[in-house]
């Protein structure tokens, strides 16, 4: 069985100076942990306030699973409802691979770096 792991984080926009929740995905998204991993994100999302804006660092995923790529996507169109945006931040190669393939990075903004992500919320 794989393991991911999740951490929660705030941060300040440079930007708008509003906070930001930074998610923070490490280790293997896959069919054995991305049903119990989603929905503390759903509740995350729901439970902030509208206009919330999130940076999903996946700078230590190594692996992420067709599944994984839909709940990001779900993830996004839930956090733009709510009039809030998004950014994906310091993406693995092989992840940047999976997520352009797929087109989700034409769609949600990329930053290179956690500074470029705060600057671009």
């Amino acid at each position: 069985m794989a393991d991911v792991q999740l951490n929660i984080s705030d941060l300040i926009s440079t930007k708008t100076g509003k906070s930001v929740k930074v998610i923070k995905l490490s280790g293997q998204m896959d069919e054995s942990n991305v049903d119990d991993l989603a929905p503390k994100i759903y509740q995350l999302i729901e439970e902030t306030e509208a206009g919330t804006s999130y940076v999903f660092d996946l700078e230590n995923l190594v692996y992420m699973n067709s599944k994984s790529v839909g709940y990001i996507t779900d993830w996004y169109s839930k956090i733009k409802a709510k009039g809030g945006s998004v950014v994906l931040a310091k993406l693995p190669p092989n992840i940047s691979d999976i997520l352009a393939v797929v087109g989700i990075t034409k769609i949600v903004p990329v930053a290179q770096t956690m500074e470029e992500a705060q600057n671009m919320l």
